[in-house]
């Protein structure tokens, strides 16, 4: 294995590295031409998430890391260094790209199922042991609880190992066939490792009372019922964390000991602006996670969170990035990231 790195002229720490999955997707429709290779996976969303967030220069500051194995395309990596992150490529040319294979069953792009192609290639704590990025301030994992809490004793000794004093940030999202009620104890146990629990409204369900039980209505008593019982138990080492519950079109759910607090989404569901949900949640959690160990306040961290969420709807795949050569400001679909921040602030506002 062979790693490259890049970073911006100004060398920044990094705030946010995902270690989630980076998947290269085929993308299949009822009635349209196949697409190939368009990344996906919860890593690039979370990252896409943070990076809204920082503007170049700045976007030094958010860590990526790749685990590039045989064949993977030259323009999605041209694609992350147009981002202009703290890149880390990983060579693995013994193993295939991981790859997956998604199939949309109606034209409207909700019903759809996803398989891996070839085995995933999941980013470890290890691999950022001779990087910039393990000085992360934040980290978001993706995984089964013994997962987590290796990634977790791995990230601590590594750390330590090289003298890096400070505690980061841990977010973790659940992995989704692993929420259900048999794993729950599991899941309760490991949140004492991080600081923020966040499964979606379904995935909390499942863990709690089981795949079985299908609510005919959206419910915020049952959800803030089901979030309870993690901060009952305890999140984080002191007890101190917090249970974020993403809700898709019905926003977010974000709960400490002494705060519960809902956050809308950006978008309406009717909104013709909405195109294909997926990714949508991981977005979340990377704008989420910047705003809170950058301003530690949960509800600037969920507006954060909703408005980078809506930007991983507005079409199939990522966004484009574009810089005005005027003033170099950064367009995301042609829109400002902060400009429509303030937007939401005021409509909020006015409701």
């Amino acid at each position: 294995m062979s790693q490259s790195q890049s970073m911006s002229a100004q060398d920044e720490d990094p705030i946010f590295v995902s270690l989630g999955l980076f998947v290269v997707d085929e993308l299949r429709f009822p009635s349209r031409n196949t697409l190939y290779d368009v990344p996906g996976g919860s890593e690039i969303y979370a990252t896409l998430g943070a990076r809204l967030l920082k503007s170049s220069p700045h976007s030094a500051a958010i860590g990526c890391i790749v685990l590039a194995g045989q064949g993977f395309p030259q323009t999605v990596l041209d694609m992350l260094r147009n981002w202009d992150m703290g890149l880390q490529i990983c060579e693995m040319p013994e193993r295939p790209t991981t790859r997956g294979l998604l199939v949309y069953e109606d034209e409207d792009f909700g019903q759809k199922s996803f398989t891996y192609v070839t085995p995933p290639l999941q980013p470890q704590a290890s691999h950022l042991e001779h990087s910039k990025l393990l000085r992360s301030k934040s980290y978001h994992l993706l995984g089964a609880p013994e997962e987590l809490e290796s990634q977790v004793m791995a990230l601590t000794h590594l750390r330590e190992k090289h003298g890096i004093a400070d505690t980061p940030l841990i977010v973790w999202e659940p992995r989704p066939p692993e929420c259900k009620t048999d794993n729950f104890a599991a899941h309760l146990h490991v949140c004492h490792h991080v600081n923020v629990f966040s499964p979606n409204h379904l995935e909390i369900g499942y863990l709690i009372d089981g795949e079985e039980v299908i609510e005919e209505q959206f419910s915020r008593s049952a959800i803030e019922r089901r979030a309870r019982k993690f901060i009952e138990s305890g999140v984080g080492r002191n007890g101190e964390g917090l249970v974020v519950v993403r809700c898709g079109e019905h926003g977010s759910l974000t709960m400490s000991r002494s705060q519960t607090l809902w956050v809308p989404s950006f978008y309406e569901r009717s909104s013709p602006k909405v195109v294909d949900p997926t990714g949508a949640g991981n977005a979340f959690l990377g704008g989420f996670t910047v705003a809170l160990q950058e301003l530690g306040d949960s509800r600037e961290a969920s507006l954060c969170g909703s408005v980078t969420a809506s930007f991983a709807l507005e079409q199939l795949g990522l966004p484009r990035l574009t810089v005005t050569s005027e003033t170099s400001r950064e367009l995301w679909n042609g829109a400002d990231a902060r400009a429509r921040l303030e937007e939401f602030r005021a409509r909020l506002l006015q409701e």
